[in-house]
This record gives structure tokens, sequence and C-alpha cells, in this order.
């Protein structure tokens, strides 16, 4: 049993019982029991000119949010779309700036882009919802949520909303040293810098930092130089970008959900025939799920490395202090989506349900074999 194990975890085996097998061996499963749906699409257009959509990806190319895009909507998009689609990856933080990116892709620098959305929260800062959102894609998608959604990344990004992928992948705070813990038992981060982007700042801040923009590549050398004391990253990308050497600490528990999205140019979009577009949009909803699964068996392996290492170590915060630890992270992310955005009010009861969590669990959505 591995110690720092999500809360959804104890729901994995019944999830994926319908699969059988190994771990593995589902996700192999899983990614095969979409090919007949997403191979019979393609072959209606077997004499069609294939379409090749360039692709980027904001986070460095070794994180595993990356990994996964690249191994689960990329792949399949290449495998299953053979004279219909094709996806050529360009590459990562060496084609453009992290934060640039949004503004490439709606310039046509680029066709599709996979970013989290917090590099560009000043464009789209309903990106913030997404962050405290305690409802799965297929909920949002059912509930106009989603919908809501498309159309402000179209009229904000000028970009088509396709997929939210990672959607389960929950973030920590790591540290350098040890921090002051005030008397209510939360950290107190009051004279460290913190390197931060949208995700993290109103946290990061609220608990007495000071903020630090940087590009995650540059993280390792900020750490090493003391430049920074510390960062937010996601659960399991620290070993995978060579982070756990310079990283002492994280703090329990883990809070948000990524806001990792993929965007499409809006003229790339208007471009691809009917066919194309029910291609794609069938591979988003296999992406939304499969990418789950890929994330969480690549966080199992680094939590064992954790474990063995005992670095970095966690802080593990307790009770009433772990309550309000969470409650300032998830407040102050509604807190800045209600002064940035008019559409608050109606994103918040579609994204956030009190008690009532129901996130993308089900690796089994009927609708990729319609």
């Amino acid at each position: 049993m591995l110690l720092f194990l999500r809360i959804y975890i104890p729901l994995l085996p019944h999830i994926l019982t319908p699969f059988g097998g190994s771990t593995m061996n589902k996700l192999s499963y899983g990614l095969g029991f979409v090919s007949a749906a997403l191979v019979a699409a393609a072959a209606t257009s077997a004499f069609a000119a294939a379409k090749t959509l360039n692709t980027v990806t904001a986070l460095q190319q070794t994180n595993v949010l990356a990994k996964s895009y690249l191994k689960t909507f990329v792949g399949p998009a290449n495998t299953l779309g053979k004279g219909l689609i094709q996806v050529k990856n360009l590459g990562g933080q060496e084609i453009v700036p992290p934060r640039k990116a949004a503004a490439a892709l709606k310039r046509g620098q680029f066709d599709i882009l996979s970013a989290p959305t917090a590099y560009y929260i000043g464009t789209v800062p309903e990106g913030y919802g997404l962050l405290a959102s305690n409802q799965g894609p297929s909920v949002l998608r059912a509930n106009g949520g989603f919908k809501l959604l498309q159309e402000i990344y179209k009229k904000k990004a000028g970009a088509h909303l396709l997929a939210w992928g990672e959607n389960l992948t929950s973030y920590y705070m790591y540290l350098a040293k040890k921090p002051k813990i005030g008397k209510d038992g939360v950290p107190n981060l009051t004279g460290m810098k913190m390197r931060a982007t949208g995700t993290y700042r109103p946290l990061f801040r609220a608990l007495g930092a000071t903020t630090v923009n940087i590009k995650s590549s540059e993280i390792f050398t900020a750490m090493q130089r003391k430049t920074v004391d510390g960062y937010g990253m996601t659960d399991s990308a620290l070993i995978a970008i060579g982070l756990q050497s310079v990283t002492n600490y994280r703090v329990w528990p883990n809070f948000y959900v990524t806001n990792q999205v993929v965007t499409v140019n809006s003229n790339s979009w208007a471009s691809l025939t009917q066919k194309q577009r029910d291609f794609l949009n069938n591979l988003a909803l296999h992406y939304e799920t499969s990418s789950v699964l890929y994330v969480e068996l690549e966080r199992q392996k680094e939590e064992i490395i954790i474990a063995k290492t005992n670095k970095p170590k966690t802080i593990k915060l307790k009770g009433k202090a772990a309550a309000k630890y969470l409650a300032i992270a998830y407040a102050e992310v509604w807190k800045e989506l209600k002064k940035r955005s008019k559409y608050h009010d109606q994103l918040k009861p579609l994204l956030y349900k009190p008690g009532k969590p129901s996130r993308q669990i089900d690796f089994g959505d009927d609708r990729l074999i319609k």
C-alpha cells in the first residue's frame, strides 16, 4: 500500500473491473476499446486526404502531463486517424514560451495546444473554475458547463476547447526548507519566495509568500541557487522533471485538479470536415478518461520512489489545520474567478457541487462506442 494515495484510488479496482487483468493491461485494453469506433470513423473517409495538424505542449515534454497527452491523444490520433487526421508534435517550451503559447495558437503558429490554462489565466480566468471543480468533464458535458466553457474559450482565447485532460491530477506545495507553522496549524510563508503560475499564486500569497514567475524548466536552477524557496507542482511530475534532488518537503493535503486543456485554433477547427471533427471529438472523450489512468500509473511509480527515499518528506497537516489549508486554497480560487469573470455565477454551480464530487473515474464511457 502506497503512503500518499489520493482519495479516489480505493475506487480504482472497482472502476477497472470490467477490463480485468493487470493495471497496465487495463490501460492497453482501454486504448483498444475505443479503437473500433475511431477506426470506423477514419475508414469512412479512407479516400479523403488526411489533414495534418501541428501541436505544441506548453509543459516540458518530460512532464508527465505532456507525456500523457502525447501517449493518450497524439499517439491514438495518428494510429487511428490514418487517411483522416494526423497530429504532428512540434515540441514543448523550446518552440514557444509557455505564457505566450495561447497567443501563438490564436495567431495560427500551430493548430493544437496542450496547456494548463494557468499559463494564460489573464486571458481566460475561467480556468480558475476548472482548478476548483469537483465535477469531471463527463458531468460538465452533460450539464452544459463544457459548452459554456467552449463559448468562453472561443471568445477570449480565439480557440476551440476540445478536451479537459489529466483532470484528476492534483497539486502539492513543495519546499526546500520547513515553513513556519502558525497557531492555526497552517503553514506561514511570510518571508519566503515561491515560484508560482496562476494556479498557485492566490494560495501562496494568502499564506504570506512573495511569488516569482519563472518557467517550469528553470525551477531546478532557482531552487539550487536558493532564488526561490519552493514551488507548486502536480502530484506526478517531481521525479519526471528532475526536481526531487532539490526538494526536501511537500505539504499534505494535496489540492485542486489540473486545468490542463486541449484547444484548437479556431480557423484550423473551421477548416476541418464534419467527419474530421467527429473523429477528434470522439478521441477527446477517450483522452479525458485514458489520460487520468495514465497519469495515475505514473504517480504511483513516483510514490514508490518517494516512499523509499523519504525525499521529499511530507509535512502532514491534520484535522482542523488540514481543513483550513484546503478552505484557504479553494476560497482564494473562487475569489479570483469572482473578481475577474462575469461568468462566475453561471460556472460555479456547474463545476462545483458541495459535498457531491463526481470526478472523471469512469474509464468505460459508452459514448466512445456509439
